[in-house]
């Protein structure tokens, strides 16, 4: 009877020692289904202290590295996860903490981007240059939709390079903030740009309203043209445009 609880008690104790430094690599499908729609490799440390020496897209798109600091917790359903994702031109930090199956709370973002990476969108009519860096100290997402934010942001050494040349637009600031899945937020600039910058927006899942204010500091040939490829300025230059719908399509209209 004796050595039958001794036996029990080593199993125990070899279990709990398992589970205490189970390497990454053994948990690495439970890793990629919490971490959706992302791929894992190059695998070291444990389940609750790793790193991923290479995290991408399902589609291929590379995202840096990755490393992660897991509360034993989850070992009681309470998922917190501290994520440190990356690359030269990318870089995001930030704890989440997995509330329900639908809703996470997520704690001290930093998102820093090279906006070159986003290539040449079609509706900005050129390639964004600079550097964009935001802040969300708090934020709770219902899916994928915020339903709660806090967030604070520059675009630094923002500019847009067009065929007619560069439009330097100095340093935008953009701030969010939010409650109940409607969220609101202000865009503005530093004044030393060759565009006074002024803009408003709000979403929610029924539908987003953006309107911007876009005055020219300067004639420069770039600026003007870029302007009017959105629209038609008014007489002193200035250029009001409006972006609004719900599921549909991005479409501009000036007024």
């Amino acid at each position: 009877m004796k050595r039958w609880l001794v036996g029990l008690l080593v199993g125990v104790l070899a279990l709990a020692a398992l589970v205490w430094f189970l390497p990454a690599r053994w948990a690495l499908p439970w890793l990629q289904a919490q971490l959706r729609g992302v791929r894992l490799a190059d695998v070291s440390g444990t389940l609750w202290q790793g790193r991923a020496g290479q995290v991408a897209l399902v589609n291929g798109t590379p995202l840096g590295s990755l490393a992660w600091t897991l509360s034993r917790r989850a070992l009681f359903g309470d998922i917190r996860l501290w994520l440190d994702l990356r690359q030269p031109q990318l870089q995001v930090q930030g704890q989440l903490q997995r509330i329900s199956p639908a809703q996470i709370d997520l704690h001290d973002i930093r998102l820093h981007v090279d906006m070159a990476e986003l290539g040449a969108p079609a509706w900005l009519r050129g390639q964004p240059q600079g550097q964009l860096d935001l802040q969300a100290p708090q934020a709770q997402l219902q899916g994928r939709w915020p339903m709660q934010l806090d967030a604070t942001g520059t675009w630094s050494h923002a500019a847009v390079r067009t065929p007619q040349g560069k439009v330097p637009l100095g340093t935008l600031s953009v701030a969010l903030n939010g409650e109940a899945g409607a969220i609101r937020g202000t865009l503005s600039d530093d004044g030393n740009g060759a565009l006074q910058t002024a803009g408003r927006l709000s979403f929610s899942p029924l539908g987003w309203d953006l309107q911007l204010r876009l005055v020219p500091r300067s004639d420069s040939p770039a600026v003007l043209s870029w302007l009017r490829g959105f629209g038609k300025p008014a007489a002193d230059g200035t250029l009001e445009l409006r972006y609004r719908g719900g599921l549909a399509q991005l479409s501009p209209a000036a007024r």
